[in-house]
């Protein structure tokens, strides 16, 4: 399926279900009537609890509303609108999720790009193993699986339109892809009902110091919503602008051959316990972002709904590296020489001096029915593309200064588009108790990644050589078909059995790399041969993945349920496409993986969970997964050589098992006390690794002659989240709130043993707290403090220190039909409408 058959499609299917809600009677408004045996006409009834109002994302017992109207069988875990504003410390959209049960969030930084999801069964750099979604958009880039470009794209939705956060677990649904193995991530957002608008002003600072670096730094929000409702016309334009500073991400460093080269530099060691020397910070990112969002809604009828959503993301970002020995640069060049080791260590602060351009362009439409009655659907389709992504840095830092000659590594053209038609029955007569869903889902996802040599960095692709140091492209496809029935075999008992079939397709593989380019970025020694583009094959899976799942409610107060479903996982563009270095050879050549093969997941998870009270619960999960063909990245022989790259490939057999304890109770033992809390524990094991090449040596992270028995990389054993929250009236809000995760191996050889130290991945145990004050209906005010003890740790990347986090919002909203008039029982407003920015 090609990209303009694939758009095709997305308009034909759409224009087809406007026009046919469109043209509906007027008396189609209401619900369609049924025939019973004595031949009188009844309304449909549904036989569901209805929400307050049939668009609303949240049904009366708090449950989310998608959940119940396709009869998802998936564990699921939520975080509501009122909770955000009153617990958490939000500067970014992804701050949401941080104390769901199992749940972490790669946030090195605020604004951080990078942000990648760590779910109860996989860790860091698995972004292709979970999903989010933000309503109908995908946000996760799956055209990559690792830390950096298949982050999800949390840039596109400002924290003010969030509704609510739902987390399914496991991939126990046939309505979503094997990616869904980690889970499911949704996030709501609202529309309004009437005339509000809204603007909030947040501050964070972060005093952090470590090594040579002692500095406070900021970061400033402003966020501005305003929408309405009129007839059946609803509308919502969302605003959200950040400007901040962080601490250092990334370090330059020396081996041990310069222990005592450089003066006030800083000594240390490697993850692997050996020497090194901190030379500077390279990963000083001072950057701005705009978040522009036009929502529009129109009602076919009370019951049929067609949305429209066009978002824009911008980000503009620079680094200045810091060097910590005397003399700076220039010292630093004459010391070091030009030595193998020197001159790694000058191309660390090159890329380290960067800037970084992105522009981002989504669309996204949808037409649903929702009447709870025999028959609703769904179609949506959504287009995501880079309009810009430049990330422009000078090619080494050279003794006298940094190069003119630079790279430009660029992912413009990068786009994916899904298309998705659902559908559910619930049918009468001898059929009565099946909730029938089904669907079609077709996606592409496009990678365009080049990175360019420059004869002047700060000018780009202006000064380019037109030659490109590597080039990674690729595309794949998937078509899917999927059915689900969820049986309601007696009021204890309901089962659900579904099966999702897929083809996918890898096409359009295109490499090229230019080797034994030297230290300035000219002079290269490659041949003409070493310059050759390689096409690679394209390649084919057709995959069948059923799932199944029983529930048992003997009573109000409890819910068993035992689910288990097989995923295959496709990989992406970049695990099929990527270049990889080839240790003791000059600079870099072309040993893609373009032969990878499926992950094949089968879950299972075994929920029990008991109600307490009218405000409270508590759930037990037991859960394991195995998977075979595993997609990771290792050290592996190259063929017809004598040494071994670092390549992705597919591990035989690993297994993820572990237990996972989530409680919540409001009203403990005072009225208003709430606490909300998880523990998970995993044991992530290689089962079996035949393409593992153990060489020995100084090649630190390729000891163990086997990796069979060793933990799965990064992924920790233990993690654990608790909140506290006190409400004495409906003024205040107190939140105390802790989390916690455990030691993590980032090799396959589990040989990484030191910690506290730059590139290690650390267990931390941080605490925040909140307090928050609603002043009246529109008018509040927040102060928090985020890892209020200080703990230093890093998860690669040092992670941020102590941040206090204030903040002002004001809110406005006016029935129909009122001028000047507000909330019943309201104080007039500090200040009129129009003077909000």
């Amino acid at each position: 399926m090609y990209r303009h058959h694939l758009l095709r499609g997305v308009s034909v299917g759409a224009l087809f279900i406007v026009c046919s809600a469109a043209i509906l009677p007027a008396r189609a408004q209401e619900s369609l009537p049924t025939i019973d045996i004595s031949g009188e006409a009844q309304p449909a009834q549904s036989r569901r609890p209805a929400p307050a109002s049939v668009w609303s994302p949240t049904l009366p017992d708090g449950k989310p509303a998608f959940v119940q109207k396709f009869d998802l069988p998936n564990t699921v875990a939520s975080v509501t609108r009122k909770q955000i504003d009153e617990t958490i410390n939000v500067i970014d959209t992804e701050d949401v999720v941080k104390y769901l049960p199992s749940l972490f969030l790669r946030k090195r930084n605020n604004g951080d790009t990078q942000a990648v999801l760590q779910t109860r069964t996989w860790g860091v750099a698995s972004s292709a193993r979970s999903l989010v979604y933000a309503d109908d958009l995908l946000l996760t880039a799956l055209i990559g699986n690792d830390n950096s470009i298949g982050a999800p794209r949390w840039g596109l939705v400002a924290p003010e339109e969030i509704e609510r956060v739902d987390m399914l677990y496991g991939p126990f649904s046939a309505a979503y892809p094997g990616n869904s193995m980690g889970g499911v991530l949704q996030i709501t957002t609202r529309m309004p009902d009437k005339l509000e608008v809204t603007a909030k002003q947040t501050v964070a600072l972060q005093d952090f110091s470590l090594y040579g670096t002692s500095k406070l730094f900021h970061t400033e929000v402003t966020s501005a919503t305003v929408g309405d409702k009129i007839g059946d016309f609803s509308w919502l334009v969302t605003g959200n602008y950040a400007h901040g500073t962080t601490q250092p991400l990334t370090y330059a460093t020396a081996a041990n051959n310069n222990l005592y080269g450089y003066p006030g530099a800083y000594f240390g060691n490697t993850k692997f316990g050996a020497p090194a020397t901190i030379l500077g910070a390279t990963g000083n990112l001072e950057n701005d972002q705009i978040n522009a969002k036009l929502k529009l809604a129109y009602d076919f009828t009370p019951t049929v709904r067609a949305t429209y959503t066009l978002g824009f993301w911008s980000n503009d970002g620079t680094s200045i590296p810091q060097p910590y020995f005397s003399g700076g640069l220039q010292a630093f060049g004459a010391t070091s020489g030009t030595g193998s080791i020197g001159s790694s260590a000058m191309q660390s602060f090159g890329s380290g001096y960067y800037r970084v351009q992105e522009k981002m362009l989504t669309n996204a439409l949808a037409v649903k029915s929702n009447t709870g009655g025999p028959f609703d659907f769904e179609v949506s389709a959504s287009h995501f593309t880079y309009l810009q992504s430049d990330q422009r840095s000078p090619y080494t830092a050279a003794p006298v200064g940094y190069s003119s000659t630079g790279k430009d590594v660029r992912y413009n053209g990068t786009y994916w588009t899904l298309l998705d038609l659902k559908g559910i029955l619930r049918p009468d007569g001898v059929l009565t108790g099946h909730d029938i869903s089904f669907g079609l889902h077709g996606d592409q996802f496009h990678l365009n990644n080049p990175t360019w040599l420059t004869t002047n960095w700060t000018s780009g692709m202006a000064s380019s050589y037109g030659v490109a140091a590597s080039i990674g492209n690729g595309t794949t496809r998937t078509q899917a078909l999927w059915a689900q029935d969820a049986w309601k075999i007696s009021k204890e008992f309901k089962f659900t059995v579904g099966g999702r079939w897929e083809h996918w397709a890898a096409s359009d593989g295109y490499n090229q790399s230019l080797g034994g380019i030297a230290a300035t970025g000219f002079g290269s020694t490659a041949t003409a041969a070493s310059m050759l583009p390689i096409y690679q094959p394209a390649l084919y899976h057709t995959r069948f993945s059923p799932k199944g799942s029983l529930q048992w409610t003997p009573d109000e107060d409890w819910t068993v349920t035992g689910s288990i479903g097989l995923a295959n996982r496709f990989p992406t563009a970049k695990e099929l496409y990527n270049l990889t270095t080839i240790p003791g050879a000059t600079g870099t050549v072309v040993n893609p993986n373009p032969n990878l093969r499926p992950e094949v997941a089968l879950s299972k998870e075994l929920a029990v969970e008991r109600k307490i009270g009218d405000d409270g619960s508590v759930r037990v999960s037991l859960f394991d997964e195995e998977v075979r063909d595993a997609i990771i990245s290792q050290s592996t022989f190259v063929t017809n050589q004598t040494f071994t790259a670092s390549q992705t490939t597919n591990v035989d057999r690993v297994r993820n098992s572990g237990v996972e304890l989530a409680a919540r109770k409001d009203n403990v033992v005072i009225k208003g006390l709430e606490l909300i809390g998880s523990v998970t524990y995993l044991n992530a094991r290689v089962i079996s690794d035949s393409k593992w090449a153990p060489s020995g040596g100084t090649n630190f992270d390729n000891w163990a002659l086997s990796v069979a028995g060793k933990r799965v990389p990064n992924v920790p054993d233990w993690r654990a989240t608790m909140e506290a929250t006190y409400r004495p009236d409906d003024h205040w809000a107190f939140t105390v709130a802790a989390r916690y995760q455990g030691q993590m191996w980032t090799t396959l050889a589990n040989n990484d043993i030191a910690h506290g130290v730059y590139q290690s991945f650390d267990r931390f145990f941080v605490v925040d707290t909140k307090i928050h004050y609603k002043w009246n209906k529109h008018v509040s005010f927040d102060f928090g403090v985020d890892n209020i003890g200080n703990y230093k740790y890093f998860l690669f990347h040092p992670f941020p220190q102590r941040t206090y986090t204030i903040s002002a919002k004001y809110e406005f909203g006016r029935d129909k039909g009122e001028r000047g008039v507000f909330f019943e029982g309201d104080e007039p407003p500090l200040f009129d409408v129009s003077f909000v920015k």
